[in-house]
């Protein structure tokens, strides 16, 4: 069986984005255009100090999330903890999103990193995501990476009984081997 949706979970610092960057590589070495958005940490002296969103389609990034003693500027908004996120940076990402779902077809992969506690809430991300859900009927495939604890969230967009779905921890021992030829 093939796969249409791909929802990668694990914890913070689990490698949740190493492995979508990994699927992501693995399509277009198949042939997928690759379009989407990963968060890609920065750290600093050891310490994470924020996450910038990388637009999968060129390499391009900016500042998506970060410690409130890095930035300055209207632009952040308090997110949990420590950490600011840039408006602008969601609205891009959302934008992003939505292009790639109007482009979807049986050789798309579209990647979110990640479905988090501003898309549980219905901002973040959330908008260009139900974008690409609705958009599925079109073909394509989504990987989607989330913490372990927004699983049940994520599967709550897929509401077509036809969309198929695999769910896989990040720490899986042998995971591509496990996911072989059923994703991509």
């Amino acid at each position: 069986m093939t796969y249409q949706v791909l929802i990668v979970h694990g914890g913070i610092a689990s490698g949740k984005t190493s492995r979508g960057d990994q699927i992501a590589d693995y399509a277009r070495e198949n042939g997928y255009k690759v379009r989407g958005i990963i968060s890609q940490k920065v750290m600093r002296d050891g310490e994470t100090i924020g996450y910038d969103m990388v637009d999968l389609e060129n390499g391009k990034a900016r500042p998506m999330v970060y410690k409130g003693t890095e930035v300055q500027g209207d632009e952040w908004r308090p997110l949990r903890g420590p950490f600011l996120y840039n408006e602008e940076t969601f609205q891009e990402a959302n934008r992003l999103l939505v292009e790639a779902a109007c482009g979807m077809d049986d050789k798309s992969l579209v990647v979110v990193d990640e479905y988090g506690h501003l898309e549980a809430r219905g901002l973040g991300v959330y908008p260009g995501l139900r974008a690409v859900v609705e958009s599925m009927v079109s073909g394509g495939k989504l990987l989607v990476l989330c913490r372990t604890d927004k699983i049940d969230d994520v599967l709550g967009l897929f509401t077509q009984p036809e969309t198929s779905l695999l769910v896989m921890d990040v720490s899986q021992g042998d995971f591509m081997e496990s996911l072989a030829d059923s994703f991509i």
